[in-house]
């Protein structure tokens, strides 16, 4: 591998330095299109909402703005973060979760969508202010996720009302006065199976409408959340997203008329499956070691990237200009800790002091996830426009490491 969207890599790397996080912008608006195509003409009310976790650098935040989508907060910083990248409040949905006082105090000024992750939120919520629409997330008792770490629903999963008891949510709030209500799922992350969205949806609609006659309303809007997956690995197939839309959204419109919603609006949060593979990180070969192991180390780290030591998550690594699989070697960082591995025995070509390590599909939960730990600085990040690279964060320098100390 020699080239990110028709750039030299080494050039990159003369020019910004290492490590280094590269965006693919035509891979991103590729990404989005195809899977806002696939849902838009099977059910025209869909609504794409970036998930911001993912990836909250403005400057891409900037670029799904300028593609029709809305933004995914989990944060009152990250809905601060879409403002400026030039959202409006109402394509906004803020989904916290344990959510302080602070935090809605912070939201009371916005006409942001507000997703609530339990009945207790709303207690907090409302002695600070009575929104217009109130959704809440639904915990079905059942998820899957490609590791623990991403699974979020199943009765160990710390998100969501149990369904159980959400009619009493639902209940609590139009007893406040609230009218208008949407209604959110989302119980896993990085799934490649169409069917598995189709399973949800349906327990989905089940759900909502026995939520709904409950409280004798019907949703504005259902949210199935996100968890498109991606292949992170050589032997795994891309999601068939055309196969997906089309069992999620004939369940949909076949439940929405069924139970008497009407078409209201279908919400979809994808964040890895329009970034991941978008996104590469550039590290220097640092050293070589011949221990009980054969090592690898290069210029990042768990500080850089945390996903491999974190959840044990897979990445795709290749060095510059080579070919091969010559040796099979731990790749690691230069953080001081042994989980601090990016790949265990990989194979590779022979590495060399000075070489260019790839590291790819870290669009999502990349930088996002780095830290300061060991006191190492934040890389820089680059979004390459059709050929052209453009800085749009510059590297940590000591100096901002210190500028908040008194």
């Amino acid at each position: 591998m020699t080239h990110i969207n028709h750039k030299d890599i080494s050039e990159l790397a003369d020019e910004f330095g290492t490590p280094l996080y590269v965006y693919d912008k035509q891979r991103i608006v590729e990404n989005y299109n195809r899977l806002n195509n696939a849902f838009v003409k099977n059910y025209p009310k869909t609504k794409i909402h970036f998930s911001v976790k993912s990836n909250s650098n403005v400057h891409i935040l900037s670029v799904f703005n300028q593609l029709g989508a809305g933004a995914d907060c989990s944060s009152p910083n990250e809905v601060m973060l879409a403002q400026k990248a030039g959202f409006a409040d109402r394509d906004i949905i803020y989904t916290g979760n344990y959510e302080s006082y602070d935090d809605f105090e912070s939201l009371k000024n916005f006409d942001v969508k507000i997703n609530l992750d339990d009945s207790t939120s709303f207690d907090r919520l409302i002695e600070q202010f009575t929104p217009d629409i109130v959704s809440f997330r639904i915990n079905p008792g059942i998820g899957r996720g490609g590791y623990e770490g991403i699974t979020t629903g199943g009765t160990d999963a710390k998100f969501g009302i149990p369904y159980e008891f959400a009619g009493e949510a639902y209940k609590k709030a139009k007893q406040h006065g609230i009218a208008r209500f949407g209604i959110h799922m989302m119980t896993g992350s990085n799934n490649l199976e169409p069917y598995y969205f189709a399973q949800t949806v349906e327990k989905l609609m089940l759900i909502s409408k026995n939520i709904f006659d409950q409280i004798g309303a019907i949703p504005e809007y259902l949210d199935i959340g996100g968890g498109f997956g991606i292949p992170y690995e050589d032997d795994e197939l891309p999601l068939d997203i055309e196969k997906t839309a089309e069992l999620v959204t004939e369940i949909f419109a076949e439940k929405c008329q069924k139970y008497g919603f009407g078409e209201p609006v279908l919400f979809l949060e994808p964040g890895r499956y329009l970034v991941a593979d978008a996104g590469w990180l550039i590290a220097k070969v640092t050293g070589t070691k011949h221990s009980y192991k054969k090592f690898v180390g290069v210029d990042a780290g768990m500080s850089t990237l945390i996903r491999p030591a974190l959840y044990g998550a897979y990445h795709r690594a290749y060095i510059y200009g080579k070919e091969g699989d010559d040796t099979v070697v731990n790749l690691c960082g230069q953080i001081c800790e042994n989980s601090d591995v990016f790949a265990k025995s990989v194979h590779l070509p022979v590495a060399e002091i000075g070489d260019l390590m790839i590291i790819r599909d870290v669009g999502a939960y990349g930088y996002v996830m780095s830290s300061n730990y060991n006191n190492r600085l934040r890389p820089a990040e680059v979004l390459i426009d059709n050929a052209k690279p453009h800085l749009i964060r510059r590297r940590e320098t000591f100096e901002d490491l210190l500028s908040l100390l008194p």
